[in-house]
């Protein structure tokens, strides 16, 4: 996975902090645009579902209309 040391790296500094997919993408891609920032969402997206899979990182659930899905680090308790 192209992205996964970055994103771990960012996911893992702050455990329990609410990352938005914009957030990581530009943390890892250093402010892509364009078709970089595509390219970079893709990969980012991929390391995510991996994490979640794994259980390292979870969601915050979709509240209300308009609002945005974040991720986090899991704290171990």
């Amino acid at each position: 996975m192209k992205y996964a040391k970055e994103t771990i790296e960012l996911l893992s500094a702050y455990p329990g902090r609410d990352f938005r997919m914009i957030e990581i993408v530009r943390y890892v891609g250093h402010k892509p645009c364009g078709n970089d920032k595509h390219r970079v969402r893709i990969g980012v997206a991929r390391v995510i579902k991996q994490l979640l899979e794994a259980g390292s990182v979870a969601t915050r659930p979709l509240t209300d209309k308009g609002s945005y899905k974040a991720y986090h680090w899991k704290i171990d308790t």
